[in-house]
């Protein structure tokens, strides 16, 4: 019997649960190359597993991901918590990429192409056999370097870990130019060991997650993310502050600085005290769900706002094009700095400063409704132009794995299902898809 060759991929987050925004990289990519493998070649995927009892495992999404997924060999792996955290500590890391390796060995097919998604599983190298080394490409969307610089020892893992990789023959996948420049200098991963595979949108992503149902909220500007520090609140509560202070006539803020605990975190909790000591009103979601990110399709949506210190790449902009929502306004920050075309297709600010963002919301909010819809059109233009993510994975495929025989294109992202949602009440133009 022949037996089929594999492509590998493994992720942390985006299979049974999805937390953060690697997570829905991942379940992007996951489904794109569910779409472009031939069927003689088998998709598997090696999830860390969640256990019903973990508030990280979310049913839902995980009944979406498996159905996504209904012909891929789902392979869990541990991480030593029980299924309980899929981040941890670097022990934890550890414990994973030893698991990760062993899946990988009991493949019936040496792979064809190992992928692994994000900084817990760049110790894996480490841990696989040198022949299988050549076929790995460890793809970290975020680095301690970013998100814990005071962190030495796990910077030194991952250093040590993707640096060893290389020497046996792995590549390492760059999600953005901002991410290529850091590994560069913060890593030292030399530049020939890097192949791009651009974080983008897929179908799924055109398609949405189903249309905002709050019939009842006010026209508002939303913010959303992780709560924690590096995303920038505290930064738009001074903005609104500011604003508020100068006169400016201000809809709701909603910010959804969310966690996936049943209970606020102490740093939500410094957050909503904040907010209540303002003038202008502001309202805060601290639960994450999926009615989150349909906020993006509310009819009353003013802007969006990112206000981050850190990120990597950036996917609120990519999601709130997608949406039809606009504008949007995000710092310069990192992997932020290219998303936003000022005054085009949104609006910039510096991070880590309230007066300019406050003035990049002023701008926005003084749009008139001709001005947002023209935005609104050239921001979609600009993500089926730059952020088409089954293209930029198909280049990067042919690259990595080039005797693969791909499906045939996906043009899936520029049928009419991606037509802007309908008009907001002040806009009197109607988006029509054609049959």
């Amino acid at each position: 019997m022949t037996v089929s060759p594999t492509v590998a991929v493994a992720v942390h987050d985006g299979f049974y649960g999805c937390g953060t925004g690697a997570g829905y990289a991942n379940f992007g990519t996951l489904g794109a190359l569910a779409d472009l493998l031939p069927a003689d070649v088998q998709l598997a995927v090696l999830p860390l597993r969640l256990d019903r009892s973990s508030a990280e495992h979310h049913p839902q999404w995980h009944a979406r991901a498996r159905h996504r997924l209904r012909n891929a060999t789902i392979l869990p792996v541990d991480n030593g918590t029980d299924g309980q955290d899929r981040w941890g500590s670097l022990e934890n890391f550890r414990r994973l990429v030893r698991s990760t390796a062993d899946r990988l060995r009991a493949l019936p097919a040496e792979p064809l192409l190992i992928i692994a998604f994000d900084a817990p599983f760049l110790g894996l190298g480490s841990a696989l056999s040198p022949a299988l080394l050549p076929h790995l490409v460890l793809a970290p969307r975020s680095s301690a370097a970013i998100h814990a610089p005071h962190d030495l020892e796990r910077r030194a893992w991952e250093r040590n870990g993707m640096l060893s990789a290389v020497a046996g023959g792995a590549r390492i996948a760059t999600i953005s130019p901002f991410m290529a420049g850091h590994l560069h200098r913060e890593y030292g991963i030399p530049r020939q060991a890097m192949t791009a595979l651009p974080d983008g949108l897929t179908g799924d992503d055109w398609n949405g997650y189903g249309d905002s149902a709050d019939p009842d909220l006010p026209p508002f500007v939303f913010s959303m993310g992780r709560a924690e520090p590096y995303k920038g609140f505290e930064d738009l509560l001074a903005a609104w502050d500011l604003l508020a202070r100068e006169g400016t006539a201000l809809p709701l803020l909603l910010i959804a600085a969310t966690s996936e605990g049943s209970e606020p975190t102490p740093y939500q909790n410094v957050l909503r005290a904040r907010a209540e000591r303002l003038a202008a009103p502001v309202r805060m979601l601290t639960r994450f769900t999926p009615d989150v990110p349909r906020l993006l399709r509310h009819p009353g949506l003013r802007a969006v706002v990112v206000p981050s210190h850190a990120e990597p790449f950036g996917r609120i902009p990519m999601e709130a094009f997608a949406a039809g929502a606009a504008p949007v306004i995000t710092t310069t920050s990192q992997g932020l700095g290219g998303q936003i075309r000022d005054g085009v297709t949104g609006f910039r600010c510096e991070p880590k400063s309230p007066r300019s963002l406050a003035l990049a919301v002023r701008r926005a909010l003084e749009m008139s409704p001709d001005q947002r819809s023209r935005m609104r059109d050239q921001a979609r233009r600009a993500a089926l132009r730059d952020y088409d993510h089954p293209a930029a994975l198909r280049t990067f495929l042919t690259r990595a794995a080039p005797w693969l025989r791909l499906r045939g294109p996906d043009h899936r992202i520029r049928l009419p299902s991606t037509a802007p949602p309908a008009a907001d009440p002040e806009e009197v133009r109607v988006h029509r898809a054609s049959g």
